[in-house]
């Protein structure tokens, strides 16, 4: 006599998880009346609530592109990088707002080009930079330099790619859920250079 046992607990596939994200992210532009360009405005100026979504699938509005001066990438050079943001974050129906503008928190802080290493340090800490902190703020400076001010929308699934590797663009916390992807909207983002 053979016994089958089943189990009901069915933990969502990455494509489950990627669309029921999508499902949310399409929500937020909405309730937030985002309009998204097909490509990045060619003057660089943005309207209010106008954002474009960068192939890492991350969606970027440029309200200040900042003074000129642009962060040099990695090295013995690297540009040092504070960043703060403030927004929200969602699980499903639900969102929680945060704020790293005030001095209760510190600024996010490394050097361009490291934020993996900043990544992996805070992997299992749960501290601001777990739940805040990805690869997708560095990315950004691609566009933008010091003193430069942008939303972003975040979505857990986003990816950088560097050669034939992919890193999350997120934050350890936005695919780290185990059953689901957390998609963040930072409303605003400063970013600022020191040496």
């Amino acid at each position: 006599m053979a016994v089958f046992a089943v189990s009901c607990n069915k933990t969502p596939t990455y494509e489950e998880m990627k669309s029921a994200e999508k499902k949310i992210i399409r929500r937020i532009l909405a309730e937030k009346n985002m309009e998204i360009l097909d490509v990045y405005p060619e003057s660089g100026v943005f309207g209010e609530n106008q954002f474009v979504e960068l192939s890492s699938g991350i969606f970027l509005n440029v309200i200040d592109s900042g003074n000129g001066n642009r962060a040099i990438y990695a090295g013995t050079n690297s540009t040092d990088v504070l960043v703060r943001a403030s927004g929200e974050y969602f699980f499903s129906d639900e969102s929680y707002t945060f704020n790293t503008f005030s001095n209760t928190f510190p600024p996010f802080e490394f050097k361009y080009g490291s934020a993996y290493n900043v990544v992996e340090d805070h992997k299992y800490a749960g501290d601001i930079y777990y739940y805040y902190f990805g690869m997708g703020l560095e990315s950004i400076l691609n566009f933008v330099g010091d003193s430069a001010v942008v939303k972003l929308l975040v979505p857990g699934y986003s990816e950088i790619r560097n050669g034939n590797t992919s890193f999350s663009a997120g934050s350890t916390l936005q695919s780290s859920g185990g059953n689901s992807f957390i998609p963040i909207f930072y409303d605003r983002v400063r970013y600022t250079f020191y040496q």
